[in-house]
């Protein structure tokens, strides 16, 4: 160990992957003990080492073919001291994103009429998609089955409940305008309302042939989505098999994010 320094570590990896490297706490030492007055970095990366220091230290250093077609970038920034003081002020951010639940009701017969309760309580529940499959019952009907939802496993007096209360106006037979309504404000740039960027894979056609039920369930009070209410979904299987219906429950989780430290706190409900 060179001398004056006060610690060294090494770190080897041979092929692929990403080795994420992070330097913090510079003032007090990394290990807390005492204040740092120097700080040597390097970093290997691909055959060759340019680096005389990191080659005395780490004697198992390898080279090749392998090695050359790696590349180390390094990206330096510098910030406007107005913009690291407005950085450092507001350094906690609230990260939000949705999650989902998976749920199955299966083996729904033909022209048979379910009610189902799919869960006892989901909080901060936003929406639900349902994917009608063709049951293992039937798994003779299409070899070639491409994965998508079962062709024409439409569903009619379709209703979707959450916390007793029925989402839908009234029970109905969902089509593909009442789809294209739930879903077309979704994911969108700008809520699908701004021309030429707007997005959707799913045209009436295919629709039609494989359905997706797919319902918004936050339109409600704001008090009232943090509170842990039931999911339930009713209908009629409308086509000639046995189905199996998948339910995702899509909810919204966050949390509290310190971009300065890397600290990761819950946001209780």
């Amino acid at each position: 160990m060179p001398g004056g320094w006060s610690g060294q570590s090494s770190q080897y990896r041979a092929y692929n992957g990403t080795i994420p490297l992070m330097l913090n706490n510079w003032d007090t030492g990394f290990t807390g003990s005492s204040v740092n007055t120097t700080l040597r970095t390097s970093i290997y990366v691909g055959d060759t080492c340019y680096d005389s220091v990191q080659k005395s230290i780490t004697t198992s250093l390898s080279t090749g073919a392998v090695g050359k077609q790696v590349e180390l970038w390094v990206p330096a920034y510098q910030i406007l001291p107005v913009m690291q003081e407005d950085y450092s002020n507001n350094h906690k951010k609230v990260i939000t994103y949705n999650d989902y639940y998976q749920f199955s009701l299966k083996g729904v017969p033909a022209g048979d009429t379910f009610n189902h309760l799919v869960s006892n309580g989901i909080a901060n529940l936003k929406a639900c998609l349902i994917v009608p499959m063709l049951n293992r019952l039937n798994n003779n009907v299409n070899v070639f089955d491409d994965g998508l939802p079962q062709s024409f496993a439409h569903i009619s007096q379709f209703n979707i409940m959450v916390g007793g209360t029925n989402v839908l106006h009234q029970d109905s037979r969902y089509g593909y305008q009442q789809f294209n309504n739930e879903f077309f404000n979704e994911f969108g740039i700008n809520g699908n309302q701004s021309p030429g960027i707007g997005s959707g894979l799913i045209d009436f056609k295919s629709w039609v042939k494989k359905p997706y039920y797919y319902v918004n369930c936050s339109r409600i009070p704001l008090d009232q989505q943090n509170s842990y209410r039931s999911l339930q979904i009713k209908g009629t299987n409308s086509s000639n098999l046995t189905m199996d219906y998948y339910v995702f429950a899509i909810y919204e989780k966050n949390f509290n994010l310190d971009i300065i430290s890397g600290l990761i706190t819950k946001v209780d409900l």
